[in-house]
């Protein structure tokens, strides 16, 4: 059974499951741990791509907390070009679409990559906006508003899981296509060496913020598709999200920390759909 994460984008967004690699799981769609291939998702969204490149965080980056981690990467990349250039044939390979997270530096660099996007296809299915923790909405609207003036490709809006509700309505009247609900919150906590890291929560400890976060988002009933994120990590996760309003659900660490239980929830988790469809009837 397919699912449609963007009915009103004359493009459409058509997935074959539900699961979706999250934002870097696979990095730019060329890094598969063993035993997970493409075909075991209905869509891969990649690690974040800036304008310009990015040399990110120095050591250390991880911190391990009870029930999960925090990663503070400083979303290095090599930048708009450097990505699209060498992952393009790459992407038209995978077999599934390819969603292009798109971060920003200067106000307008989403919407410039955008516009990149519309006048060349690259392999490109639809674009993943994540907004900060501290955005407030007329910057989201500004933003959102910008890349959808760019390209026609689907739009999903990523919000921050505290201010998912808040947010929510100005995404999709800004143009978004679909929501995905929502990045964890920032934390503070040290690595093995004390020094304090700051970034956002993974793992199973962020299951409560992002089940608290769809729960009201699917309230407000906006008529475009939800997808939730954030410590999905098994059948029983993926279930309830369902349940609460998500058409589609999003993994990342646990593609990381555990590939073959991504691969067993991979293979699972098509036959929810169903299940979910007539719970919610």
């Amino acid at each position: 059974m397919s699912i449609e994460l963007a009915p009103a984008n004359k493009r459409g967004l058509h997935l074959e499951s539900p699961l979706i690699a999250g934002s870097g799981a696979a990095g730019y769609g060329d890094a598969w741990p063993p035993g997970l291939q493409p075909s075991d998702f209905g869509a891969v969204v990649t690690a974040p791509v800036s304008m310009r490149p990015r040399k990110g965080a120095g050591q250390p980056r991880l911190a391990e907390l009870p029930a999960g981690f925090l990663l503070a990467t400083g979303d290095h990349n090599p930048g708009f070009r450097g990505v699209v250039s060498r992952q393009s044939s790459t992407w038209w390979r995978l077999g599934v679409p390819v969603l292009l997270s798109l971060i920003g530096g200067e106000p307008g660099d989403r919407a410039w990559m955008a516009g990149r996007l519309e006048e060349e296809d690259w392999g490109v299915a639809g674009v993943e906006l994540p907004l900060s923790e501290d955005v407030n909405p007329g910057e989201a609207s500004a933003a959102i508003s910008a890349v959808r003036h760019a390209t026609t490709l689907p739009i999903l809006v990523r919000l921050p899981a505290t201010r998912a509700a808040y947010l929510a309505a100005t995404c999709v009247v800004a143009g978004a296509d679909a929501l995905v609900v929502g990045t964890p919150p920032p934390v503070v906590y040290p690595a093995e060496d004390g020094v304090l890291l700051e970034g956002a929560l993974a793992g199973p400890v962020a299951l409560p913020f992002t089940l608290r976060a769809l729960q009201r988002v699917a309230a407000l009933d906006l008529g475009v598709p939800l997808v939730a994120v954030g410590g999905i990590h098994d059948l029983d996760d993926v279930g309830l999200c369902l349940r609460l309003g998500a058409a589609a659900v999003q993994i990342r660490s646990l593609v990381w920390t555990d590939p073959s239980a991504a691969a067993r929830l991979a293979a699972g988790v098509r036959g929810l759909l169903p299940e979910a469809e007539d719970a919610s009837r």
